[in-house]
């Protein structure tokens, strides 16, 4: 990657990222557990190389827009948060990192959002028609989906999230998400039809209805597969909803999880039961795998992967999307979210809680104090980690393993 980011052919860096994540994929290092999680990487691997196709069709989006609408249009969502976790992945962001710090961006941002306005401003991802953002969860995204908007000279259409969630929240958010369909027609010249929103919310709805289903599976016991195998399903919330791929991949996860408690195979050991909070670093899996095979502390349930909202009414489709988004429990007070932590310490039986503290992420890690009285006040260890999710310097294996390891302690 540094080789091609010498030499800055646009086009020889979008074919290297490009190979990169399938190399990333194919390899024998890639350590699939499950069928469906190498299914997941192939379709994450085929819709990014959709994009990269640079046909126009593409739009920018942050991590919880509502990708319903820019499949109803025929176009392709492209999560910027989503492929700096990719990226992350494959290990190209610290040349992307770099040239964050030398545009003097602060350190103390969140590495997603300073990833990829780093790759934004490197002129490696192709034109979009239009930018697509929601003010939550990240209190970050205006800025940088400004700065990436300016770098291509393209309009961002920004969804002001209120705070709080009642009725008049709602109204006021479906007025914008109708006036944002008005900028995409105007935007794209083209006329959104009925069947083609009522088609996107088929497969919205019928996407929540798998992962419903998978994570009330997840709460038998023994578990019957490792938290590692879900833990990057977050990468899938900017670009699959609204789309029959993402169907497809939660029935891929659903049919192989019933299909191995039916076996009865019991290839997890787990003498604890854990509840990871917010994300985890995408660069390197030792630490989870460390914490589940090694110290058979299995993750069985990840706060990101809650099903939190209604189903989509077609009837109504701009209160219904407004509705899901302000029913995210990143949105509004901490209480929120205390409460749907407490609900997944009970629905899943845990024995512990872990956080883990993204370097940036003012919006999860401030309520940290207030999550651990919460848990501990249930009779539940819990454990904060700093860290970073896609910034190795930001991170040390070797301390969060000693910490890690008295948590074992602490729980036992």
């Amino acid at each position: 990657m540094k080789i091609l980011m010498d030499d800055p052919d646009v086009g020889k860096i979008r074919r290297g990222i490009s190979l990169s994540l399938l190399k990333a994929i194919l390899t024998p290092k890639s350590g699939f557990s499950l069928r469906s999680d190498k299914r997941y990487s192939l379709i994450l691997y085929n819709h990014i190389r959709k994009f990269f196709r640079g046909d126009g069709r593409g739009v920018f989006t942050s991590l919880f827009a509502p990708t319903e609408l820019i499949y109803a249009f025929g176009l392709i969502p492209f999560s910027l948060e989503m492929f700096a976790g990719i990226a992350a992945v494959i290990g190209i962001v610290p040349a992307f990192l770099g040239r964050s710090d030398a545009l003097w961006m602060s350190t103390d941002l969140c590495s997603f959002h300073r990833a990829y306005m780093g790759i934004a401003n490197a002129g490696v991802l192709p034109e979009p028609a239009f930018l697509l953002a929601t003010s939550h969860t990240c209190d970050g995204t205006f800025k940088s989906f400004s700065f990436v908007s300016d770098c291509f000279k393209k309009p961002l259409l920004l969804l002001n999230t209120p705070y709080e969630d009642t009725d008049e929240a709602v109204r006021y958010l479906a007025e914008q998400l109708f006036q944002a369909k008005e900028s995409i027609e105007e935007i794209t010249g083209k006329k959104l039809r009925d069947e083609d929103l009522e088609r996107a919310f088929y497969y919205s709805n019928r996407a929540r209805e798998l992962l419903a289903q998978i994570n009330e599976l997840r709460k038998e016991s023994p578990p019957v597969v490792y938290g590692e195998d879900f833990m990057k399903l977050i990468l899938a919330w900017g670009s699959l909803f609204g789309h029959k791929k993402g169907v497809r991949l939660f029935e891929g996860y659903l049919d192989e999880l019933t299909r191995l408690r039916g076996e009865g195979r019991n290839r997890v050991r787990a003498e604890r039961r854990i509840l990871w909070l917010h994300l985890n670093p995408f660069f390197d899996k030792s630490l989870i795998r460390y914490l589940e095979r090694e110290l058979k502390a299995v993750v069985v349930f990840e706060e990101v992967n809650q099903v939190f909202w209604e189903e989509l009414d077609v009837k109504n489709p701009w209160e219904s999307l407004a509705r899901r988004l302000l029913s995210n429990f990143w949105v509004g007070t901490a209480k929120r979210r205390l409460g749907k932590i407490v609900k997944m310490v009970e629905d899943y039986s845990v024995d512990g809680v872990i956080h883990f503290s993204h370097w940036g992420c003012r919006q999860s890690n401030g309520s940290v104090r207030l999550i651990k009285d919460t848990v501990q006040g249930l009779g539940v260890p819990f454990l904060n980690l700093d860290g970073d999710c896609i910034e190795e310097r930001n991170i040390s294996d070797g301390q969060l393993r000693t910490r890690i390891d008295g948590f074992m302690e602490l729980m036992r």
